[in-house]
């Protein structure tokens, strides 16, 4: 039988001692006192923070050797704080000593490491173009590239989408996970809505209808027994159903919206790749230059540089010449207050009919589903049952 390879993060008694040792060092050396321009300015003791990177470093160690190495000096350590608790020891002295000049070489380092690149934002891949009472529409920011704002073959971007609908542009691999999150995000949001829609659909809309009987039914009775106190409603405007359809109307109007939206992007997304296609292959018959050649590259960077440069400057300008308004509640914007005046007439002449649709016109449904396609609507649902 061959002999198994020692593997100290398997090996139960090594995990025993080395934890040990490690809080004994970590307790031990919070006790050495140091001056106060040796002390950190947070909670942190300099000791613990030293023997916590070391650990750290030597965690990955898988050689005997160098295993039994560690946890020997880990016990002279642990030796050297415990007499370093005193003052007056030369111990205390060495573990000043060596604080102080690792203090000093980190200080020196700091003082020669290049300040940090201050990150510029990019501008976003789709430029919204429309008003804001129009149609969502968009166009591509700076894409496509010009030949020559990059070295090597053009790529050109893969289109995605989601399972519910959502068209978004690949670029690169592995995905940013930025894009990810943004997708995700913006996926949920439409998947609550949808689900809230059903949950109306499906059982609010017919406890609504049974309180409204149960509303209908009492305010007879009272009135047989000669009660003239009853509950005061406004009609059909005043019923359960009607604060149902309300909240269904709303959620209606949300989908359409971001499902307009998801259209508009898709559309520019489906332009930029067919664009995109159609300079990669008219770039086939230019030749390249080496991917080493240098110049090029260096031409390459500054010319991309300019263009997000200029992207950016025309996003600043188009942001400060644009008002910031103040708050609007959603429930008071034009278009909502038409939706509902509409609904109230709709409600009124059923109510009117006996509960009869009118004729020649369309149920909020066929023009709900007029607009938006319902195959994740149906999906979703039939996952439900």
């Amino acid at each position: 039988m061959f002999r198994q390879p020692f593997v100290p993060a398997r090996n139960s008694r090594h995990r025993i001692a080395a934890l040990a040792l490690y809080r004994a060092l970590i307790k031990t050396g919070k006790k050495v006192p140091l001056p106060k321009d040796l002390q950190h300015p947070g909670p942190t003791h300099p000791i613990a923070h030293i023997v916590r990177k070391r650990f750290v470093k030597n965690k990955p160690l898988a050689s005997l050797r160098l295993v039994y190495n560690s946890m020997a000096a880990g016990y002279k350590f642990l030796t050297l704080l415990t007499r370093g608790q005193t003052t007056d020891n030369p111990e205390h002295a060495q573990i000043t000593q060596y604080l102080r000049k690792r203090n000093e070489a980190s200080a020196l380092s700091r003082s020669k490491a290049p300040p940090p690149s201050t990150r510029r934002q990019n501008p976003p891949l789709l430029t919204k173009i429309s008003p804001p009472d129009a149609p969502p529409e968009y166009q591509p920011t700076v894409r496509p590239l010009p030949k020559t704002a990059f070295v090597g073959e053009r790529k050109v971007p893969t289109v995605a989408n989601t399972s519910g609908g959502q068209v978004f542009l690949r670029i690169k691999k592995p995905q940013p996970r930025v894009l990810s999150r943004a997708v995700g995000r913006r996926s949920n949001l439409f998947r609550s809505d949808l689900l809230a829609l059903l949950d109306i659909e499906e059982e609010n809309l017919g406890s609504a209808d049974e309180e409204d009987r149960w509303e209908s039914r009492i305010n007879k009775q009272l009135a047989a027994e000669g009660f003239e106190d009853k509950v005061i409603r406004d009609g059909t405007l005043g019923s359960y159903r009607w604060s149902e359809q309300l909240s269904k109307s709303w959620f209606e109007s949300q989908l359409d919206r971001r499902w307009s939206d998801w259209v508009a992007r898709g559309k520019a997304v489906n332009e930029l790749v067919q664009q995109e296609k159609a300079l990669a292959k008219a770039e086939k018959r230019i030749p390249r230059p080496s991917p080493d050649d240098t110049e090029a590259a260096t031409a390459a960077r500054e010319t991309l540089d300019k263009i997000l440069e200029e992207a950016r400057q025309k996003e600043a300008a188009r942001n400060e010449g644009v008002e910031i308004k103040p708050f609007e509640d959603p429930f008071m914007a034009p278009l909502w207050v038409e939706r509902v005046q509409e609904l109230e007439k709709q409600q009124t002449f059923q109510g009117q009919s006996g509960g009869k649709a009118r004729k020649g016109g369309k149920n909020s449904d066929e023009g709900f589903a007029s607009k938006f396609p319902l195959d994740a609507f149906a999906a979703i649902k039939a996952s439900r049952r």
